[in-house]
């Protein structure tokens, strides 16, 4: 009987565990913005791919950065800091991509400003980076090699000795690395 009973709490032990793995990733909110002309279909593919993969993501797509930093940008951090107000444990992820990538960097920074945390910053092919804030628990940045990119590097702010910030290099090019299967699945263990 006692043996019964033990097998029986260890596999509700497991169950609970991995309940909670799931419902930790459903309930973060994530953010992916998209480049400039990324409403072009052949364009923003690979983050609209990304974000078929992450459970409560959302994808930004635009045409011009008139709309990036006058709608996207501050609707972001409107939603960023409303439900940090309603959950200050919800992680908050942000990726982007080329035009994307500045945005979310510039976000980031922002909320540091707020004390509100990051839980994930994914930076693929940016081009005007700021420098990453303690207040991001986990940051990867994608490059890629072809002509076409931009080959820029982020670092971390004087002040952070708290971040992880892991950098990556892909034989790809500037759109098509946001579509790259090892960028996809360095992304999705880096919000968890």
């Amino acid at each position: 009987m006692l043996k019964m009973f033990s097998k029986n709490a260890l596999s509700m032990a497991c169950i609970i565990a991995t309940t909670a793995l799931f419902s930790t990733q459903a309930n973060a909110r994530t953010y992916i913005v998209n480049g400039l002309a990324s409403a072009v279909p052949f364009i923003g593919y690979g983050m609209n791919n990304l974000g078929k993969k992450i459970p409560g993501s959302k994808v930004f797509s635009y045409i011009t950065s008139l709309e990036g930093n006058k709608i996207i940008k501050p609707n972001i951090i409107k939603d960023i800091e409303a439900r940090y107000k309603r959950n200050p444990n919800e992680p908050i992820n942000l990726i982007g991509i080329s035009y994307g990538a500045n945005m979310v960097s510039d976000i980031a920074n922002k909320l540091a400003k707020k004390g509100i945390p990051v839980n994930y910053l994914g930076i693929i092919e940016g081009t005007s980076l700021k420098s990453i804030k303690p207040n991001v628990r986990q940051a990867h940045n994608f490059i890629c090699t072809s002509a076409e990119c931009s080959k820029k590097r982020v670092g971390l702010s004087g002040d952070n000795s708290i971040t992880t910030l892991n950098q990556y290099t892909y034989d790809d090019g500037h759109i098509d690395l946001g579509n790259n299967r090892g960028v996809h699945s360095k992304i999705l263990s880096g919000i968890r």
